[in-house]
Formats: structure tokens, sequence, C-alpha cells
């Protein structure tokens, strides 16, 4: 249970105190806390669950988050930030994790622009160990980005976010419409609907790195994510700057096939050159243990030329891959625990001895556009030999909009665990305003068959995207319009009574619901029987047909959502049309 203390701060477990809150995303706030028993500093990670989701949605995201932070604390490795417990606080899981003093590196590359070869090769050395580790207990990362790997005061590189906070990225839709997710970094299967795997964090170490030492991220069309997303799956990959090395393990990880990406090992073998310095004495005999530290602004690599102004952007997009080929979150990723960063450290590279030669020095500056005006360096701390923990933490500095704006995507994203949504309601708790115009789909449409391994077939238009999700112990698959604003859902219910049962403010996560009562539907089968909904939530309005028909094993479930101010007449007739073609050819 919690219980309040002096000046504001609040008792969890019995042990931990929680006092300023160190940063928030949409899936979770960052406190700092103070481990009574132990008398030390921890952080205290607490799983916030968006307005507008479903209560059995938020129960599965509250056992995933138990779940996982429980594996998570069986690792040890140096560069996994530390899970030490996990509380139950009222039904909500609070993890609580070792404190870090340390600078995000999506704001690192932000601030002070793109990394030398050396610097991006201890980052990826780090991230790799760390990601090995997690691979061999059984646990996959899925959200591997800039924004998810920290550089402690210290030098040392560490990963966090192994889905503790971010349940909703894993399954980025939900009833109330919120997507999280990065676009720029999801790996192209993952992208286009298959499950996630621990190749899709060696395609997100890939487009780290990418980010790394270009300044931007990989993939970022004009900011929109559905664009992005589109691209991740049927553009090229794109290629890095020649950064020796580093730039042809970027090429070997971000192959399109997950078969054939580099495995952990072989990138830290190709990576381990570049960070062997025996005479460094940060790191006398600790291979494993790459670390960065300050270098002088003068020696640091020019800025690149492409660049582009930092813009916002929107959130998890997902691709737009034609309906006919089947297929497929917070703040972006983890709050850093970090103090307000000054200029990029550079590299100390740890002594290592013989099995490689020592590299040359620091990559020298080259030539280009004068770099903008950056932050005087500041001093570091260097490492300490017996890695000490460190109990203070400073307040989140808030990061460049173009890598830190919560990648909240509309419409109906879905990468691995999630439930219905809208696009204007994401755009909301984005921050961004409701789009303006939505184009609404006509029965005329061009239409294309799309048979389902689920156990059914239907005809959608032929532009709008498909993506698969998981909610409460079902999947299904939603298809979107191009402007996210339409989407057609469909998975299996238990009975038709449950499904009719569930259209309550609580089972769809809304402030408010009316239905129409459910009717049977002249021409079809016994047993199908079709209803509209509207729900409000907040200033979004939604209207949703809803069909029902028996299967061999329970109920399927067909809906039809769009913006409650759209052409309803027009978007029925669509309904009408694509449920026709509506049949089971599977339980």
């Amino acid at each position: 249970m919690s219980s309040p203390v002096e000046d504001g701060e609040r008792r969890v477990g019995g042990r931990y105190t929680l006092s300023a809150q160190l940063g928030s995303g949409a899936m979770g706030t960052v406190w700092r806390g103070y481990d009574e028993v132990l008398r030390r500093a921890v952080a205290i990670k607490e799983l916030k669950v968006p307005l507008g989701i479903p209560e059995r949605e938020a129960f599965a995201m509250r056992e995933r988050m138990l779940r996982e932070a429980r594996a998570l604390g069986g690792l040890s490795n140096p560069h996994i930030i530390t899970v030490y417990d996990v509380v139950d606080v009222d039904g909500a899981p609070l993890v609580v994790l070792e404190m870090l003093p340390s600078h995000n590196l999506a704001t690192m590359i932000g601030e002070q622009g793109r990394l030398n070869a050396q610097q991006a090769a201890v980052v990826g050395y780090a991230t790799a160990g760390a990601l090995r580790a997690a691979h061999r207990a059984g646990i996959t990362h899925r959200d591997v980005k800039p924004g998810n790997v920290l550089v402690a005061d210290d030098g040392r590189v560490k990963l966090t976010d192994f889905g503790i906070a971010r349940n909703s990225a894993d399954a980025p839709m939900t009833t109330a419409g919120l997507v999280l997710g990065s676009p720029a970094y999801i790996a192209p299967e993952v992208a286009a609907g298959a499950p996630v795997t621990p190749a899709a964090d060696l395609w997100g170490l890939g487009a780290t790195l990418f980010a790394s030492i270009e300044g931007r991220p990989p993939y970022d069309v004009r900011g929109d994510p559905v664009s992005t997303i589109t691209e991740v799956v049927d553009g090229d990959v794109p290629r890095p700057r020649d950064a020796g090395p580093v730039s042809e393990v970027i090429a070997a990880l971000m192959v399109k096939d997950p078969l054939q990406r580099m495995p952990l090992d072989e990138v830290r073998n190709r990576l381990r050159p570049l960070i062997a310095d025996p005479d460094d004495p940060l790191y006398p005999g600790s291979p494993d243990s790459p670390t960065v530290s300050a270098v002088p602004a003068h020696i640091r690599g020019p800025e690149p030329a492409d660049v582009p102004d930092p813009a916002p952007s929107t959130g998890v997009p997902l691709p737009r891959p034609r309906v006919s080929a089947s297929g497929p979150i917070p703040a972006g990723g983890s709050t850093p625990l970090a103090a307000a960063p000054g200029s990029f450290p550079g590299l100390r590279p740890p002594h290592e001895s013989g099995t490689f030669a020592r590299q040359g020095a620091l990559e020298s500056s080259g030539h280009g556009p004068a770099a903008p005006p950056r932050p005087a360096p500041v001093a570091t701390t260097g490492v300490q030999a017996s890695r000490r923990q460190t109990a203070a933490v400073a307040a989140t500095r808030e990061m460049p909009s173009w890598w830190a704006a919560p990648l909240v995507v509309a419409g109906a994203i879905v990468v691995l665990l999630g439930a219905a949504g809208g696009w204007a309601a994401t755009r909301s708790i984005a921050g961004q305003s409701p789009m303006s115009t939505v184009t609404v789909t006509t029965d005329r449409a061009p239409m294309v068959p799309h048979t389902d391994l689920l156990g059914f077939s239907v005809e959608v238009p032929e532009t709008w995207a498909q993506y698969r999700y998981d909610a409460a112990g079902t999947t299904g698959v939603r298809f979107v319009s191009p402007d996210g604003s339409e989407e057609l859902s469909v998975q299996r219910g238990s009975t038709a009574d449950a499904v009719l049962g569930g259209l309550t403010a609580d089972g769809l996560g809304v402030d408010t619901v009316s239905a129409d009562p459910a009717a049977p539907v002249a021409g079809t089968s016994a047993g199908v029987q079709q209803t509209v909904y509207r729900t409000t939530s907040g200033s979004q309005d939604r209207t949703t047909w809803l069909r029902i028909v028996p299967g061999t094993d329970g109920v399927w479930e067909l809906r039809l959502s769009i913006p409650g101010d759209s052409a309803q007449t027009t978007s029925a007739d669509l309904f009408t049309a694509i449920a026709r073609g509506f049949t089971v050819t599977g339980a």
C-alpha cells in the first residue's frame, strides 16, 4: 500500500520513499526514491495507464509490466539498468531501478550533433553486450533507440526500458486510440505485422548507430508517422556516411531479412578494435565496459550538412503496405534520469590486451558548414574502477522535439498487443490538434480481397493499411485509411451477449457511450446482429458500426469506426458493403 509521509512524499512497499518527479512520459512516471532499508537512492518507475484504456487492457498492461520486470530482475550486466524490486501498490506495479545520473543519447545527439566513429563504437559495443545478455535470458527489448540508451556522467553506457513502461508500445493501439512506439527505429518485419523476435533488436541497434553517426533518425518522412512507417516497410534501407567499421556494422544490422542480420557477438568483435586503448587508465583490464568521457570540442567531428531543422515528430506510425499483401510509445521512450546535458563526451577507450591492434587517434574534424553554437563542454567525473552507483539525479531536461516528441501514432497501429482506437484521439494525447480535414471512403472505392489465417475473408479499400494486434487474449486485424481517420477491425469474441455487454464507458474506455439496440440483419444467416454506437472521449467523438457474426467457436466482431462529424451515411454504406463480403473461413 502507499502511505503519505511528510512534505508531500509517499512511502510504498513499506521501505521506499518517493519524493520528486524526475520525468513523465505517455506510459510512465519516474520518481526519485530512497530505499530506507538499504539506505540508497533509487529510481522508481510507476506505470501510467493512459486515459481511455479499457480495464481489461489496463489489467493486462499491469500484469505484463510485473512479469517483465521480474524477468529483468534476474539479469546482471554492466550495460543494463538494474531492476532492484517490483512493488504492487493498489494493483499498480512500481519498478524500483538503479539510479543513474546520465544523459539520454537522443538528447545528447539532438543538442551536440553526431558522434564520431569511436564514440558510436562505444555505444554499439555496450548496447550489443546488453542485448546479448537479455537475449540469452529469453528477453527481447523491442524498442532499441537512442532514447533508451543512457550515457552516465561517469561514462558508462547502459540500455534501459526493456518493455517495463512501454507495454502499449508493444501494443501500440488501444481502444482509446493511443499508439506508442518508435517509427524511425522499428524493424520492417515488426512494422509489417510479424511477431517480434530478437532480430528486431538487431535492426534497432543498427538504426541507433545510424542516428549516432548521422545526427538524425534513419527514417523520418516529413515528420509524418504513417509515411515514415511506410518507408520503413517499403522503402530502401538508408546507408550512413563512411565511418569505417561502424558503417559496415550498421549495414549488416539494417537488413530487411531478419535472418541475415549480423549476430551480436560479431557486432562486438567488429567494434572492439575501435575502443581498445591499453594506455587508458580508466578501464584497466575491463574490455566489457567501454565508456564515453570528455573530448575537446576542437576534435569533434563535423556536423552533417544535410540535417534538417528540428521538426515535431508524431508518433508510432505504421506502415501502409497494400492490403492485398497481408501482414504491420511517451514521451518517446524512456524518461532519462539525467542532469541537463553538456557537450557530448568523446571517447577514452578502455584498456584491452593484445587480441586486437590499437586503433589510432580520434577522427579529426573535417570540412563542412560551420556548426551552430553548442553548449560549452562540461567536465565529467571520469570512470571509477569500482563502477560506483551515484545517488543524486538531476531533473530531466526536455529533449528536442524531433527526437523526443511522443511517438503517439494514430489510427489503428498495432505492433504487438493492442485493441481498437482513433487517430484524432492520439493526436490530442500527443498534444496535437485533431486533423482538420478527413477524407471519407465511399463504398465505390476500389476494394481488394483479404483472406486471413485467423479464419476470415473480407474485402477492404485498396489503399487501407493492415495491422495485427493482440488484446484480451485474442488476436485481431485492423485496416486503417491513409489519413488514419477511419478504421476497420476484425477480431473474435466469446458470445454476442458478451460483446454487446462490453459497450459501456468502462468497457470501451471512453467518457460516454450510447448504443442503438442490436438487431438481426436481414438477408444474412441466423444469429448475425448489428448495432451502431457513439462514443466521446474528451473532445473526441466517434461513431462505430458493429456487426456480430457467429463462428464455429464464439463470434466474430466486425467494426468500422469514423470521426463523429464525418459523413455517416457514406460510411454506413461502406460498412454495409464490407460486411456483406465478410465470410468466416475457419473457426
